[in-house]
């Protein structure tokens, strides 16, 4: 697996408007990811940790994005940042 960097991907994520996160979702569908949503989360007790959370559907629960499938989670980066550009 490549190396993933949740402090890089957060900020990239966090830094797309609302159309930017829309489109982000839509692209991912169309590659069969099936997701409704995604969100960025801080804890407050301790503002380091951060996490991406990953609503599919037919899922009830998020499913955080350390336990995502490499693929999925490779698809997701690549997305991330052709929005970037």
């Amino acid at each position: 697996m490549k190396k993933f960097y949740i402090d890089k991907v957060y900020n990239a994520y966090v830094g797309l408007d609302a159309k930017q996160r829309k489109d982000l979702i839509c692209q991912l569908n169309s590659l069969d990811i099936p997701v409704t949503k995604i969100e960025a989360y801080t804890y407050p007790e301790a503002p380091g940790i951060r996490h991406l959370f990953f609503y599919l559907k037919g899922n009830k629960q998020p499913v955080p994005y350390f336990l995502l499938e490499e693929e999925i989670l490779q698809m997701f980066t690549t997305e991330l940042y052709k929005l970037l550009v």
